[in-house]
């Protein structure tokens, strides 16, 4: 009978530590995936000011553009397709090499540099505030 007491006792407290280990677990598993909710929710404003950043920096970028076309004459040249397109096409390489040189090149390239950086951020955005719904829901599943 003291030997069966005994047994008993051991079992008890094998329980007891695997109750308590398994707690631990879960709180640790918790832990960390708050932190990683904190970190992916910072991650996902720090692209969303950058979004909001770039976008307001397309304003002035596309004011040169339009005052930069206008005083190169673009605006003329494409206007021409429209109402003597006969002489394009007698003159399609003088008219190439002339619509070429009055495209404003560095406003293009930093308008494409800003959209690539807005679009990759929104990207970003989405990606990590949604991780961080996915952990919510998880940890609220378990």
């Amino acid at each position: 009978m003291h030997h069966n007491n005994r047994i008993h006792r051991i079992s008890t407290n094998m329980n007891a530590d695997t109750d308590i280990c398994e707690r631990m677990q879960r709180s640790i598993i918790c832990r960390v995936e708050n932190f990683e909710i904190k970190r992916s929710h910072r991650r996902s404003m720090v692209y969303e000011t950058i979004s909001i950043i770039g976008l307001l920096f397309l304003i002035p970028v596309i004011y040169y553009i339009i005052i930069s076309s206008t005083q190169s004459g673009f605006g003329k040249y494409i206007s021409l397709i429209y109402t003597d397109s006969s002489y394009i096409l007698t003159n399609w390489k003088e008219f190439t090499l002339s619509i070429m040189s009055s495209i404003p090149i560095m406003g293009v390239i930093v308008i494409l540099s800003i959209l690539f950086i807005v679009v990759s951020s929104l990207r970003r955005t989405v990606r990590y505030s949604d991780y961080s719904e996915n952990v919510k829901h998880r940890l609220i599943a378990a």
